[in-house]
């Protein structure tokens, strides 16, 4: 579990550019203290003045002057410093909260994709809003009242012990008595508060999870089923927030007994008791009773403050669990570019497992630059798995990968995927223009180049002939395109990346037979030069592959030409007898 020095480092690190902004603000908040204690002393001042001319009113007015004065300037003071005050946070809360937002989505976004299938992307996105929105709560609980309670309560025991030392003892054993019992209460809102930040965090990722499947839910009219499957985290979500908010209110009925007490039976009549024997002045019991009634408010709030500010904590700290989570892959310190002028790929005594299902153990491959290799196997075989590793989104237990000689795991990943274009099956579009769909892979494309790879994908014609063009949203995940639509995106997307090694992973599986036939000779055309890999179901496909690997249980059982292979008779053959229209049985 985070502990508040983790999370306090964490947020530190991103205060530190700011650190004199912060502390300007942090001075500015105790001068503000300032207008809870000057004000009570004024009054004294002024009822002083008035009892020292009761009997010639006419005469107070030159001894006025002064505290007028005095107020005019107090408010203009305070006034000053709380705006100026207030602009800094406005600059200062905002870019902190940018960076912590930036820094958690980059660190997310780095994880493999085994650690985004085994999570809610909803519950990830909103453990970043958290961790964002639990921050201003922090700073503006901390500077007010907490920081603000203190330097009042320092200030007004100095301020009272010049009216009667033990008025100022009173108050700081009640500030301090008060304090301790909040804290002892509000402790504890951190550990529910976390419960319920991760009970929250997961209803959210299964709203979420059911929204983006939302056309299934329509497909079987499951909207009932969906909110069933919901209950159980809507419950446990309404119980952990319940029992939280609970917890604060019975926090507030104890400091409330403290704050009856000893702020109003134990200060105020010993203030009575020393004005009826003549130890303070009229204006000095009411610059007490002033000065307390402030300090209570402002302790009262702090009563309320501390739940809200260790909620807050506990919030932060089950958001902070993202960036506790280990990132699987990454560059090595020394890592460097991969270069790759062939495009020949070596599996040397490559294992991998996913979980507890082994999938490759001991395995060997190679294939020769500009190759154009065909994969083929039954569902589960591990083409994919195959063509993952080439591309690391997975880590190795054992062996290693080469291209061109150079061990893929010391090389930088954004290298890596510069040099290998995937098309693949269920291709992935952003809510985006089809313009930044299609230069995604390469950002400074020019318009002729955008274009071009649109008309060799064959999608220039539907693209112009949407409203907005080039410019036209797809929707979320490209839900405004049909399959056929988004695959010819990909592979356009695809061409324009120009990358060295390509890989087709069912990349025509979702288009018409005509529409196919030209994209099979575009692709003809891309493949020219490249080190090729094909995953396919219908067979005839890899008819011109240079060779043919055929995979089963993670091993590569036969390989050969398509020819070579039909006359070995093996599994391959078996393969395509068993086709029907073309099509491999899954």
């Amino acid at each position: 579990m985070t502990t508040y020095k983790e999370l306090v480092g964490f947020l530190w690190k991103f205060m530190r550019p700011q650190k004199w902004t912060f502390s300007s603000i942090l001075i500015q908040d105790c001068l503000n203290c300032l207008d809870s204690l000057l004000w009570p002393f004024i009054l004294r001042w002024v009822i002083d003045i008035f009892t020292r001319f009761e009997g010639n009113r006419a005469l107070a007015w030159e001894s006025l002057r002064a505290p007028i004065i005095a107020s005019i300037c107090l408010i203009i003071l305070i006034e000053i410093n709380s705006r100026a005050m207030g602009f800094l946070m406005a600059k200062a809360v905002p870019k902190l909260q940018a960076d912590v937002r930036m820094a958690m989505f980059d660190h997310v976004q780095r994880h493999s994709p085994r650690y985004f299938n085994e999570r809610f992307a909803g519950s990830l996105a909103n453990k970043i809003t958290d961790m964002t929105t639990q921050i201003d709560s922090i700073l503006q609980q901390l500077f007010w009242p907490i920081v603000s309670s203190v330097a009042t309560s320092i200030l007004g025991a100095i301020f009272l012990w010049f009216v009667h030392p033990i008025l100022a003892v009173i108050l700081i054993v009640w500030v301090i008595v008060h304090l301790g019992v909040s804290l002892l209460f509000s402790r504890s809102c951190d550990r529910y508060e976390h419960r319920h930040g991760e009970s929250r965090s997961t209803l959210l990722g299964r709203i979420v999870d059911s929204l983006t499947n939302n056309f299934a839910v329509n497909l079987f009219y499951r909207f009932k089923y969906e909110r069933s499957a919901l209950s159980p985290f809507q419950k446990d979500e309404f119980e952990t927030n319940v029992f939280a908010r609970r917890y604060v209110e019975k926090m507030r009925s104890v400091t409330s007994l403290f704050y009856a007490t000893i702020c109003f039976c134990g200060i105020n009549g010993f203030v009575i008791y020393l004005w009826l024997h003549h130890q303070i002045t009229t204006g000095e019991v009411a610059q007490v009773f002033g000065t307390m009634w402030n300090i209570a408010a402002i302790m009262w709030a702090v009563g309320g403050a501390l739940p809200v500010f260790f909620q807050s904590f506990g919030i932060a700290k089950q958001a902070y669990s993202v960036i506790k989570d280990p990132q699987d892959l990454g560059d090595k310190p020394d890592a460097k570019d991969l270069k790759v002028k062939t495009g020949e790929i070596i599996f040397e005594n490559v294992s991998f497992q996913y979980g507890e299902k082994k999938l490759f153990e001991n395995k060997h491959a190679h294939i020769r630059g500009g190759e154009k290799i065909g994969l083929v196997g039954f569902t589960g075989a591990g083409k994919s798995t195959f063509i993952n590793l080439i591309l690391r989104f997975f880590p190795l237990q054992k062996g290693k990968i080469l291209i061109d000689g150079q061990e893929i795991a010391d090389a930088t990943l954004e290298s890596i995927r510069r040099q290998i274009a995937l098309i693949p099956q269920d291709p992935v579009l952003f809510h985006r223009s089809l313009r930044e769909n299609i230069s995604y892979g390469k950002p400074n494309a020019t318009e002729s180049e955008i274009i071009d790879a649109a008309t060799q994908a064959h999608c220039d014609a539907f693209i112009r002939s949407l409203p907005g063009g080039y410019d036209a949203k797809v929707g979320e995940r490209g839900t405004k395109l049909s399959g056929g639509e988004k695959q010819r995106i990909a592979i356009a997307r695809a061409i324009l990346l120009d990358a060295p090694i390509l890989i087709l992973d069912e990349a025509t599986s979702s288009l018409d037979s005509v529409t196919e036939k030209y994209i099979q000779e575009s692709l003809q055309k891309l493949m020219e030069g490249r080190t090729t890999l094909v995953i396919a179901h219908r067979l005839s496909t890899l008819s011109r592959m240079d060779r043919i690997l055929v995979f089963d249980k993670g091993k590569i059982i036969e390989e050969g030409t398509h020819t070579s292979l039909m006359n070995l008779n093996g599994l391959y053959a078996k393969m395509w007898n068993m086709q029907v229209g073309g099509f491999l049985p899954l």
